[in-house]
Formats: structure tokens, C-alpha cells, sequence
């Protein structure tokens, strides 16, 4: 919560014991509440107790690894296991916690102990002879999201809700390949399947905001994770379906994608369609000229008439906002 409005919340409630509205168990109640440390000290010292628990855990888990050699590889995963559940039931206690004083670090916790969680599936897998890692990778994400989404609306979490909406468009539209050096790389396997899973998220995103959110549910910005994620994933599939050596269809399907983003951002007022469709409609057109003038012109004037086009697609825009400033129509 904003520290404006917990300051708000606090007035009003003394208003409300002062005039008698309510009780003085229930004003210390909501005082309480509402009456947390929300400054930049709090948030540092809060954040920074959290950075000191998962060190801490982490060098035990270090330890433990380096006293048992060979034989922690089995064991490990088994550890991390235990302490990914204690981490998600210590969190879930506190973001439970009658008087919501803790309900950002809960969060934190359970959605950390889910990542846990994850983690101590992929590695059991894997030490016990696990061959097709890439199959395991997408059936361990989906049976985690399936854990994050039961939290995430049970104990009405946001945190735990963007984990499971990142897992489900990660375990059935992408792939992921062995980079070398120990590291991975998570690429998108199939981007007309994702681009479907985004747009169910944005249809689920607007039925949560304009349906579920307004009959008491509790699960207020749910809505705002399914669609943000929704417009991400659904924009990044259709600009790399336009991109060089795709069906020319993908490109005019990007550009109308776009634009109908910004028309209903500008219909229902809403910031988040127009801020992605001016986004990727801009990256659309830097991608279109890359693809159609890089190698035809000299490079000096690619940047030339880059810059002209922008200052003129800027300047037709101030000349409007201006005409609409001053009540003329356009």
C-alpha cells in the first residue's frame, strides 16, 4: 500500500473513533493496520532481514554440500525441498496475519519457497537419472504453477499469481537449451501458442477487473497481472513473427495488433493498451525500416531519415496536442 493512502487510512480512522463510528478495539485494530512503517527505511530494513534469512540459508545449504561431498548431491534436493515448504508455510503465516502486518514480506516468502520448490523438483529429477530434461523442465513448471495459483488465490497473494502466469506461458509456449558454462538459455518454442495463451490471459485479466474484483473477492490488481503479462507475451509473439523470413501476414496482423491496442486504451481510458501498443507500434516501425533500408542505404542516411521521420511523427503530435489544448477540433 501506497504511504499516502496508509496515511489516509489513518485519519479517517481517528475520525471515525473520535465520532464515536466505531469502538475502541476495532480503532486500534485499524489503526495497527494501516499504521505501518511504509518509509524508505522501513521498506530497506524489511528487504534487507529478508536478503540476511536467504544468505544465511543459503551458506548452511553451502555447508551441509561441502561436509557430505559427493553423497549431498542426493540429499540436496531433498534440503532445499524442506526448506522451500518452510520458507511458503512461514510466509503463508504471515501474510494471514489478522492485522496484515506482514503482508509484503509473506509474500515474498511464499513465493520465494515456491521458486524452492521448482528448484528441488528439477534437481531431483536430474540426479536421479533423469534423461529428457526438456519435457521435465515444462511438466515440473506446469505442476509449480498449478501450487503458485492454489496460494495465490486462496491467501489472495498477487506475488505467487505472477509466478504461476510466468510458468504456465514458460512451460507450454517455451523451450529452453543448455548454453554452455553452466548456463541455460529460455527461448520461445512456439510463438503462435503463446500469442493464444496471452490473449486468454488478457480476457481473463478484463473478466477479473470487471466481474470478479468488484464483488468483494479480495483479489484487487489480479486482474492487472493477467493482462500486463497478456499484452507482453501477445506483443513479443507477433513482433517476432514479423520479423525477416516470416509470412508478410504476421507483419500486417503486428501492425493492426497495435494499433487496435491504442484505439481501446484511448476507448476505455486505459494506460496499459496504450503504453504497449505505442511501444511495439514504435518497434514495428523500426523493424520494418531496418529490414527495408538497412542494406539499401548508406548508414549515415538510415540514421538520417530515421531522425526526420521521428521529429515529424513528433511534430504532428505536438501540433495536435496543442489544436486540442486550445479547443480547436482536428
Amino acid at each position: 500500500m501506497r504511504k499516502i493512502v496508509a496515511e489516509k487510512m489513518v485519519d479517517e480512522v481517528a475520525n471515525w473513533s473520535h465520532n464515536g463510528l466505531i469502538d475502541d478495539k476495532l480503532f486500534v485494530l485499524l489503526k495497527t493496520r494501516y499504521d505501518a512503517d511504509a518509509s524508505l527505511g522501513g521498506i530497506l530494513l524489511r528487504w534487507l532481514g529478508f536478503l540476511a534469512v536467504f544468505l544465511l540459508g543459503m551458506s548452511i545449504m553451502g555447508f551441509i554440500g561441502m561436509s557430505l561431498g559427493k553423497a549431498a548431491l542426493y540429499i540436496a534436493p531433498f534440503v532445499v525441498g524442506a526448506l522451500s515448504f518452510v520458507m511458503w508455510k512461514y510466509g503463508v503465516n504471515m501474510a494471514s496475519d489478522s492485522q496484515q502486518r506482514y503482508l509484503m514480506s509473506g509474500a515474498v516468502l511464499v513465493t520465494a519457497g515456491l521458486i524452492g520448490g521448482f528448484s528441488a523438483l528439477l534437481s531431483l529429477y536430474a540426479v536421479f537419472g533423469g534423461e529428457s530434461i526438456r519435457y521435465a523442465l515444462a511438466i515440473i513448471m506446469l505442476v509449480v504453477a498449478v501450487a503458485a495459483f492454489l496460494t495465490a488465490y486462496h491467501y489472495k497473494l498477487r506475488w505467487p499469481l505472477v509466478l504461476a502466469v510466468l510458468l504456465v506461458f514458460h512451460g507450454l509456449g517455451n523451450m529452453h537449451s543448455y548454453g554452455g558454462s553452466g548456463s541455460y538459455f529460455l527461448g520461445v518454442r512456439d510463438e503462435r501458442l503463446t500469442f493464444f495463451i496471452a490473449l486468454v490471459s488478457i480476457i481473463i485479466g478484463m473478466w477479473h477487473e470487471g466481474v470478479r474484483e468488484n464483488d468483494g473477492s479480495n483479489e484487487v490488481g489480479f486482474g492487472q497481472v493477467y493482462i500486463v503479462t497478456g499484452l507482453l507475451y501477445a506483443n513479443l509473439c507477433l513482433w517476432i513473427l514479423s520479423i525477416s523470413g516470416k509470412d508478410l501476414t504476421f507483419v500486417l496482423l503486428f501492425s493492426a495488433a497495435c494499433v487496435a491496442q491504442l484505439i481501446v486504451g484511448a476507448r476505455f481510458h486505459d494506460g496499459r493498451f496504450i503504453g504497449f501498443g505505442i511501444v511495439f507500434l514504435s518497434i514495428n516501425l523500426y523493424t520494418r525500416m531496418f529490414e527495408g533500408f538497412w542494406d539499401e542505404i548508406s548508414k549515415g542516411n538510415f540514421f538520417l531519415l530515421s531522425g526526420l521521420v521521428a521529429l515529424g511523427i513528433g511534430a504532428a503530435l505536438e501540433i495536435r496536442s496543442r489544436n486540442l489544448k486550445s479547443g480547436v477540433g482536428v
